[in-house]
């Protein structure tokens, strides 16, 4: 199934978000990765944009970065409609 525009947009968006929690927690790709207990090939292609995250990743990304799952939805949410 071929992504919509949307889905497209989200994905790009959402995988920049990750990749600026990640640079302020001064992390590599590999560090992430083993926090959320997955590979850096998943984490690079998320910061890329090529992979839509699931809840359960984005309660992995909450735990990691140490935050509440709401947060980070809420967060990413502000930084979209501040981008249009």
């Amino acid at each position: 199934m071929e992504k919509t525009k949307l889905n497209k947009l989200f994905d790009k968006r959402f995988g920049l978000y990750v990749k600026q929690k990640r640079i302020e927690k001064n992390w590599s790709q590999s560090d992430l990765a083993s926090r959320v207990e997955n590979n850096f090939q998943n984490i690079s292609r998320l910061e890329r944009g090529e992979i839509t995250p699931t809840l359960f990743w984005c309660y992995k990304l909450a735990e990691a970065f140490e935050v509440d799952l709401s947060e980070i939805i809420l967060e990413f949410n502000f930084s979209i409609k501040a981008k249009k």
